[in-house]
């Protein structure tokens, strides 16, 4: 699931995980439904919210952001 060759990369979590990041270095504090619109506009494609779920459990797992309430931080900076 991390890299799937069979499936576009876009909807690898490198990718998405990758795209979270950035949007959490420009305005940290970011809500859950926030975070998928903004990749479902970033990849131009229809993108189930399973996906953004596997990669906030992802960067959450290596510590890379927390979750507060309904916001999701980056922990690493």
């Amino acid at each position: 699931m991390i890299i799937d060759v069979e499936r576009k990369p876009t909807y690898s979590l490198y990718y998405l995980g990758y795209e979270v990041i950035k949007m959490l270095k420009i305005k940290d504090g970011i809500s859950i439904e926030e975070i998928f619109v903004n990749l479902k506009n970033i990849i131009n494609q229809d993108l189930n919210i399973d996906f953004v779920y596997y990669t906030l459990d992802w960067l959450y797992i290596v510590s890379t952001i927390k979750i507060n309430g309904e916001k999701v931080f980056l922990s690493c900076y």
